[in-house]
């Protein structure tokens, strides 16, 4: 069990007061007419010293362990500090990496590519009973959504594509790129739209819109992106020319 440094300091004073005082008691078993009274005072100084030297030894040996102790926890303190530091450093040297669909930040002038998924219910048409003939559905009653995805707002868009099936069928993804006007019973926009949602992103958007009157459609839209192109007037670096003398 660990002693705190009051508590030993306090023991090794006693032992220093025992210990002068069995030195003192040997020193006294003579009678004290037989000793003059010289000898005497000179006795009791020396175990007045002694068991001063002692208390204050011992008090001494405590600071002396206190700061002992101190430096330990300040050297252990330390260690602990970089330790951390070191760790948190590492983490924030590791690129993060995004998942998928989420747009890349704004300092990544890399190529890449982002998605945006939704389902389109079916054209509601109320049909009157003297109408004749095939019900279908027009721009005025379809509903139309824009349907976004977000890429880094310092890229450039390079390319869109829409894809669009029945949601649970097991039929292939039907795909067009942006600027047809229907795919199947999808109807598109004419061209996206831009927008920017925040300093680090920006929302490529296109209207579509499902005509067909039984089904439900899924659409997919990709849009990819890639580095924004170098300025006009970057200049370029030439071969140097070496002239004959």
């Amino acid at each position: 069990m660990g002693l705190s440094e009051t508590i030993l300091a306090a023991i090794i004073g006693a032992l220093a007061t025992m210990a002068t005082a069995i030195f003192q008691l040997i020193r006294n078993r003579a009678p004290d007419q037989s000793r003059p009274k010289k000898n005497r005072m000179r006795s009791l100084m020396a175990t007045i010293a002694l068991m001063i030297g002692c208390i204050v030894g011992g008090y001494a040996w405590s600071a002396l362990r206190a700061v002992s102790a101190k430096e330990e926890l300040v050297s252990t303190m330390q260690s602990e500090f970089s330790r951390q530091f070191a760790e948190f450093a590492a983490r924030q040297n590791q690129p993060a990496t995004p998942a998928p669909g989420d747009a890349l930040a704004a300092h990544n002038s890399g190529a890449g590519k982002s998605e945006a998924v939704a389902q389109l219910p079916p054209c509601r048409i109320t049909a009157h009973a003297d109408e004749v003939g095939p019900v279908t559905c027009t721009d005025k009653i379809a509903q139309s959504i824009a349907l976004c995805a977000a890429v880094p707002a310092s890229s450039e868009t390079t390319a869109l594509h829409v894809q669009a099936r029945v949601p649970g069928s097991e039929a292939a993804w039907e795909e067009r790129d942006a600027g047809a006007a229907t795919l199947g019973s999808l109807h598109m926009g004419a061209a996206p739209t831009e927008s920017p949602i925040s300093p680090d992103q920006r929302a490529v958007c296109l209207d579509v819109a499902n005509h067909s009157v039984d089904d439900t459609l899924a659409v997919r839209l990709i849009v990819e992106y890639g580095p924004p192109p170098a300025p006009a007037g970057a200049m370029t670096a030439s071969a140097p020319t070496a002239a004959a003398l």
